[in-house]
């Protein structure tokens, strides 16, 4: 039976025209709206985390904000226990709902879980923003689609993850000042080597709006600040090799000293309050030790003006040796024990350490390249991304050409990575149509009700059976107790005479060894054994009896991935 045509087999112009209207209204009504309010709403939280809470802490006496950290994380460990708060992750929790079918982030616990994230980067805990930002827009993104997904006129229904990740890009682009960059990291952050790419136009115009929104209310001012302008040099280009080297190999150090810390301090015994408070006297330690050692606090919240004063060269090789283990040390402690905000600053501010050091030994044409070559390569190894972290280090200062040696030193650090990465919920790659199978049992798909022919039948009889009746090119052979004996098909009729077809019996000729599968194989399983051949159908058997149960062809496989991608869209 030939399979239906799809609407765009039979009108692909149709189709083509039907899809893009569908694209631009939602692109207007949805993602451009979308990306307004979420800027409006990060604005806001940029307001009260540094106006509200950090510029007060500033202004307090000296031991004031050395003592800050531990107020922050202790307020946070009590917000995440009294709203029952699963897990502070915010930035891996918008990976985790794009990958969960049917789910859309989390609101219960949502109120607690972004005040946390006020407490531990207002009052000086090593977090950003950008984790934050990309979990109020996801949550905002998701939020409006499920309603219009219910409430809502049919043209506005769409994908919730679409939007979820178009909300999320929308939340970087205002807080990075960088509608492009935010675009990227929404849809680069899903996976280690692939993109979510069904959402990057709504992601480039949500981020586009949100940007504009953001800059309406909060200062445009860029991340990095260049007093000049960098042309490609291609020393530049040699020594960005090892730097990404030594990039990808401290982002390994990193993970590994937070993943034992945040190992360490769930062991301990106590509530979450316990814990983060230890965490906070820690991070009271460390500002205390990089005041009498460098003459500030470096460790204190996120880091940007520390990222900054090492772009400037106001640090030599062992000041910023020494801010790159501090600063490490901060931030495995901040996220280790509980703290809830965003990894890529005080990531980049650990690679602008880095490699503010690779300044001090290689002395390169610009002062501070090698500072910005450190940030996108250390952030986009802890990030396992690619693409974002070079094109942020390019935006965020005006300069293009860096995205040159920028991405050279990250995809060297990204390969070193080799897929380690700060988030437990990011996937490798996008599923393929097999591994969408892989998942559906073949007793959901299989055809049950199966023509046979049998050991003593004579090729007349079975010639009849498959040429006349049924026109099928071979069946499978059972018994009277209806296990398997074997496939008996066309091509074994073509090696007996036409006058002996009488006399031959189907089980002198036919194929007593034929490739079968059990109903709980996959589809996927199914899809390779009748790549291999040598028939058009594979039979399903009983394990324990070999009876047969079933048989699937092609068109089963058809049929159940086409259900998957309705399913999934």
């Amino acid at each position: 039976m030939q399979p239906t045509p799809a609407p765009e087999d039979l009108d692909p112009l149709g189709h083509s025209i039907g899809e893009s209207l569908a694209l631009g209204r939602h692109l207007l009504l949805v993602a451009a709206p979308l990306g307004l309010l979420v800027g409006v709403a990060i604005a806001g939280y940029d307001w009260v985390v540094n106006e509200l809470l950090w510029k007060s802490v500033l202004a307090r006496p000296l031991p004031v904000q050395l003592a800050a950290p531990f107020f922050a994380l202790l307020l946070a460990g009590v917000l995440l226990r009294v709203f029952r708060v699963p897990s502070p992750s915010m930035a891996d929790e918008v990976v985790k709902a794009y990958h969960a079918p049917g789910q859309g982030m989390p609101t219960r616990t949502a109120a607690g879980k972004l005040a946390a994230s006020v407490a531990t980067m207002g009052l000086g805990g090593s977090a950003g923003m950008e984790g934050a930002s990309k979990w109020v827009g996801a949550t905002i993104g998701s939020a409006v689609q499920s309603g219009l997904n219910r409430l809502g006129p049919r043209p506005l229904r769409w994908d919730r993850k679409t939007t979820l990740i178009a909300g999320g890009s929308a939340g970087i682009a205002a807080i990075f000042r960088a509608p492009l960059s935010g675009a990227i990291m929404g849809v680069e952050s899903p996976y280690k080597h692939d993109l979510a790419h069904e959402a990057l136009l709504p992601a480039l115009v949500a981020s586009a709006t949100s940007f504009w929104a953001f800059t309406r209310i909060r200062p445009a001012s860029p991340y990095f600040p260049l007093s000049f302008h960098y042309t490609l040099a291609s020393r530049d280009l040699l020594v960005a090799v090892p730097l990404g080297l030594a990039a990808g190999l401290a982002s390994h150090a990193f993970l590994w000293t937070l993943g034992g810390l945040r190992g360490r301090f769930e062991r301990l015994s106590g509530s979450v309050v316990v814990r983060t408070a230890l965490g906070g006297l820690l991070l009271v330690a460390l500002a205390w030790g990089s005041r009498r050692l460098l003459g500030a606090p470096v460790t204190l919240q996120a880091g940007l003006p520390v990222a900054n004063a090492l772009l400037a060269g106001k640090y030599g090789l062992g000041a910023a040796l020494a801010i790159f283990l501090l600063k490490l040390l901060a931030t495995a402690v901040t996220f280790g024990c509980g703290g809830v905000g965003g990894l890529f600053v005080p990531t980049a501010t650990i690679g602008a350490a880095l490699g503010a050091a690779f300044d001090a030994v290689f002395a390169p044409g610009h002062p501070g390249v090698f500072t910005l070559l450190g940030i996108a390569a250390f952030s986009g190894a802890s990030y396992n991304s690619l693409l974002f972290s070079a094109v942020f280090v390019a935006e965020s200062t005006g300069n293009v050409f860096l995205v040159v040696p920028a991405l050279i030193a990250s995809t060297v650090a990204f390969t070193v990575t080799a897929g380690v990465s700060n988030s437990k919920s990011q996937r490798r790659r996008r599923p393929g149509w097999r591994d969408e199978l892989r998942a559906v049992p073949l007793s959901t798909v299989m055809t049950r009700r199966v023509i046979t022919a049998s050991p003593g039948q004579t090729l007349e009889a079975f010639s009849r059976s498959v040429l006349v009746e049924h026109h099928f090119k071979a069946l499978p052979v059972v018994d009277d107790a209806g296990a398997l004996r074997g496939m008996v098909g066309l091509q074994h009729l073509r090696g007996v005479a036409l006058s002996e077809w009488s006399e031959v019996l189907v089980s002198e000729v036919m194929d007593p060894a034929p490739r079968s599968l059990r109903p709980e194989d996959s589809v996927a399983d199914a899809a390779r054994a009748l790549q291999r051949g040598p028939y058009d159908y594979v039979p399903v058997v009983d394990p324990a009896s070999r009876a047969l149960v079933g048989i699937v062809s092609d068109s089963d496989v058809y049929r159940s991935l086409g259900e998957q991608a309705a399913r999934a869209a």
